[in-house]
């Protein structure tokens, strides 16, 4: 309880400009804490970028795989209406 007096006794010395001060610092304390948090969703967000990013390399490079193998077998076949011996 005593605490609280001390607070008090604090607060009815400096009038309002204490309870301005409580107050800054209390969104101080609550905006360093957002902040906080907003690097760890951006670091979270910036990993998964990446992550797609490796992942839509991987799959361009086997569709261009795909598409190269097809072509080759394409130009293996005999052109259409040649009979194979």
């Amino acid at each position: 309880m005593d605490e609280f007096s001390g607070i008090a006794a604090w607060l009815q010395a400096t009038g309002p400009y204490g309870i301005v001060a409580i107050l800054g610092w209390a969104f101080w304390k609550i905006n360093e804490r957002k902040d906080v948090a907003l690097r760890e969703l951006y670091e979270r967000v910036a990993e998964m970028g990446r992550t797609q990013t490796e992942a839509m390399v991987k799959v361009e490079a086997a569709l261009v795989a795909l598409k190269e193998a097809i072509e080759e077998m394409h130009d293996r076949l005999p052109p259409p209406g040649r009979a194979t011996t």
